[in-house]
């Protein structure tokens, strides 16, 4: 079944080589960004939603085996699809609180309010639908209803393998958080709707874990990338001419500008950008962006989204080809060019550093642009979530990379030099 790949958390990192003789593989059709949604061609007027299941024996939303109302708020039934209508989780003596619901039509959700966490509180949201054809989706929210990490399935080799899991170490605090349940966007004829078991536990003590910097190789040079669907797929070194003819002699060009806006989007985190032209020491852990080739429906593809960025070594593929001067309103300089891919390979960088779609066209992780959008000065910031996560809360992509990444150390030499490029840079959008 397609759907976005968004894993559980994960205690392997995977051991890379940098400069590899053997095919990297790429290994989900995740994050894809489609030529046909982002160029502003809209629905299909004959879109019909999918079909629900029928008839069906609901459960009310709320706690098993609890009163219905309690000391904080209301422990069960509708309506309960705003933060404003949460149902509250009762937690038993053993920290769980055992919760159920009916996911009744397409688009509906519940939402659960699991009270005050802190820093170093560890969850775990076990979703069961054993009986059910709903395929779930959850996420957890803070304070200021931004998510902060969520799951569409458990993947592996169970019955139960489109069953949603989290296990989750807080990273900051709030007076409230909350717990969503959905269905998937990607549930497939029938599993939009149905009835859904969910156990929350939580516990304290855990240490909170620190952010680790990352560092992002940008690949001109030509590659063969084994892709599931796609197998093999061949990349030949960046050239600007194959994208138009326009283009030809301006190869250079393109490429600095990439760099260049990759670092301006990343320049107050602590993420290296390095080039195949300029890469980086023997034994450094990277992740790589390809740039090359054509695909007649994405702009790009991202490996995975690697929520809190547990592999260092993931990659994307930037069909630099792909772009058209046909999909944008006039023609793009070559240095505007540049800025388009560059600010796709960020929105790609950025799946792979734990960042979902978002739906906003002046957020780097917008996934409903026009191609004209790819030019102006888009910027890693919070907006609401894009539909094809949820349809409530937002992500705050700023303070998703604090956590993730981190800042630079304020003396860090290239801290200096991308503030400077972050200066010079705004003169690409005349500010």
């Amino acid at each position: 079944m397609a759907r976005e790949s968004i894993e559980t958390v994960r205690s392997d990192v995977a051991v890379c080589s940098c400069y590899a003789s053997a095919p990297r593989r790429i290994g989900h059709l995740a994050a894809l960004i489609v030529v046909s949604v982002i160029t502003g061609c809209g629905t299909d007027p004959g879109f019909v939603p999918p079909p629900t299941n029928g008839p069906t024996t609901d459960v009310i939303d709320g706690n098993r085996d609890a009163p219905s109302t309690g000391m904080s708020g209301k422990t069960s039934g509708e309506p309960n699809g705003s933060f404003l209508q949460a149902i509250v989780a009762v937690f038993d003596e053993e920290g769980i609180a055992h919760l159920q619901g009916t996911v009744a039509d397409v688009g509906d959700l519940d939402v659960f309010l699991l009270g005050p966490l802190a820093a170093g509180d560890r969850l775990i949201v076990d979703a069961d639908t054993t009986g059910s054809p709903l395929d779930i989706s959850v996420g957890i929210f803070d304070a200021a209803e931004r998510l902060v990490y969520n799951n569409d399935d458990r993947g592996g080799s169970s019955a139960r393998f489109l069953d949603s899991y989290i296990e989750w170490v807080v990273r900051h605090g709030g007076d409230r958080y909350y717990l969503v349940a959905t269905h998937s966007a990607f549930a497939g004829s029938g599993g939009y709707t149905g009835t859904y078991k969910i156990d929350v536990q939580a516990s304290d003590g855990l240490a909170v874990p620190g952010p680790v910097g990352q560092a992002l190789l940008l690949d001109f040079d030509g590659a063969v990338v084994d892709f599931p669907t796609l197998g093999l797929v061949t990349l030949d070194p960046f050239d600007a001419a194959p994208i138009s003819p326009f283009y030809r002699g301006q190869t250079e060009t393109v490429k600095e500008t990439i760099r260049t806006v990759f670092e301006q989007n990343f320049v107050p985190y602590n993420v290296d950008i390095w080039t195949t032209d300029d890469p980086p020491p023997a034994g450094t852990q990277f992740s790589t962006v390809y740039f090359g080739g054509f695909n007649p429906g994405a702009f790009g593809i991202a490996e995975d989204v690697d929520l809190y960025n547990v592999d260092f070594c993931d990659d994307a593929i930037i069909f630099t080809e792909s772009f058209g001067p046909h999909l944008f309103s006039s023609v793009p300089t070559a240095f505007e060019l540049g800025i388009a891919i560059g600010n796709v390979g960020s929105h790609e960088a950025g799946h792979l550093l734990g960042l979902n779609h978002v739906d906003d066209d002046r957020a780097l992780m917008d996934d409903q642009s026009a191609a004209d959008a790819f030019i102006e000065d888009q910027e890693f910031m919070e907006a609401p979530l894009s539909s094809d996560i949820m349809s409530i809360g937002t992500q705050d992509a700023v303070l998703l990379l604090n956590e993730i990444v981190g800042l630079r150390p304020d003396d860090d030499p290239a801290q200096r030099m991308g503030s400077a490029l972050f200066t010079s840079h705004r003169r690409f959008w005349g500010k």
